[in-house]
């Protein structure tokens, strides 16, 4: 091996996929209430402010929950797919694995401490809908699922039985209960007009950024070939993309919103992106400690400081497309060697990163 070789193997190895930067810290019962709540709330976790109504329902939650020794289950929500734009696209890549370590490290002294019941990381993904809302093959989508799930197997190895790390899919919770996403369709053309409607109420400005917000998502040359449309032929797609996108959102919380988003026991969490019904209260957390970029948004690669300090970096497709000249490719031998061919190398950044 190199030196870069050898510096970039031994911190995936004896730092990234170990539990090495996790705290040990345990609290006391009398104190966990209190103590959880701030933890929730720790700045250095989160990317945004937050206000009282988020921190009122998170406290309701969690008074809930320790009162009455109820399980304990964190939900991340978000995409469940990787950003076509990706080279490592359609699995996950060094992005997702940065995000499980945060939130192992983010969540650790709730998991170290509560003892009256599990504790359980349950990441949360609406890929039922992304064919038809993204034009995104479903081929690629179950890719995906599989990769992700065998990278949480991984980390359960890690960590041992706490917490319990699992990926929930909306189709598999349909099925429980009899539903299935044929019917969800039809439920979603029932109410569709309500939110073409909605959509036209919008301001000019509110339209356009919605419009933006699908276009760096939407796969021109997906299920569909549009990349040969006009371009008002592409924003009337965009327009039905985002109406479908609002309109699946309250159509998926008739199904799933009493049973699992409003369960006593669960406590959602958003990303960057992501406001669904009742998401106005939902804490927003970061990817990773150095990025805002989502995981599923962007790809994983590390930085090596001029100091030698190797930082996780999660970049967007225009901040790949700015340094991917620069980007080495290093040769990576891992406990996460045979998941995918994402695994048996990673990126490389020699630098300092101004992004």
């Amino acid at each position: 091996m190199t030196t870069l070789e050898q510096e970039i193997n031994d911190f995936i190895n004896n730092e990234l996929l170990t539990l090495n930067g996790i705290s040990t810290e345990v609290i006391e019962p009398k104190q966990q209430k209190e103590k959880f709540l701030e933890r929730i709330f720790i700045r250095r976790y989160r990317k945004y402010a937050t206000t009282q109504e988020v921190r009122d329902f998170v406290k309701a939650r969690l008074d809930g929950i320790i009162d009455q020794k109820l399980p304990m289950t964190f939900v991340p929500s978000f995409g469940g797919y990787k950003h076509w734009w990706s080279p490592t696209y359609p699995t996950t890549d060094w992005a997702e694995i940065f995000n499980i370590k945060f939130l192992l490290e983010y969540l650790a002294p709730i998991y170290n401490s509560y003892k009256d019941n599990t504790v359980s990381i349950a990441y949360e993904s609406e890929e039922v809908i992304l064919a038809e809302l993204n034009n995104i093959p479903q081929s690629g989508l179950d890719d995906y699922t599989k990769s992700f799930r065998k990278i949480l197997e991984v980390f359960q190895g890690i960590v041992g039985v706490k917490p319990r790390l699992s990926l929930v899919l909306a189709r598999e919770q349909y099925a429980e209960v009899g539903f299935t996403k044929d019917m969800l369709l039809k439920r979603i053309e029932e109410m569709k007009p309500a939110y073409y409607d909605r959509f036209k109420s919008y301001s000019e400005e509110d339209k356009q950024r919605r419009i933006e917000k699908v276009k760096t998502n939407f796969k021109l040359d997906g299920v569909k070939d549009y990349t040969h449309c006009s371009e008002d032929e592409i924003k009337k797609l965009y327009i039905e993309s985002r109406v479908l996108n609002e309109t699946f959102l309250d159509a998926d919380y008739e199904v799933r919103g009493e049973s699992f988003f409003d369960d006593p026991s669960t406590i959602p969490l958003l990303f960057t992106f992501g406001l669904g019904p009742g998401g106005e209260a939902w804490p927003h957390i970061g990817s990773s400690s150095s990025s805002m970029v989502d995981f599923w948004a962007g790809m994983g690669i590390l930085e090596r400081r001029e100091n030698g300090k190797i930082v996780p970096r999660i970049i967007s497709h225009s901040q790949y497309d700015i340094i991917k000249k620069s980007l080495i490719k290093v040769p990576v031998k891992s406990k996460l060697a045979g998941i995918g061919k994402n695994y048996d190398y990673i990126y490389v950044y020699n630098g300092t990163l101004l992004f």
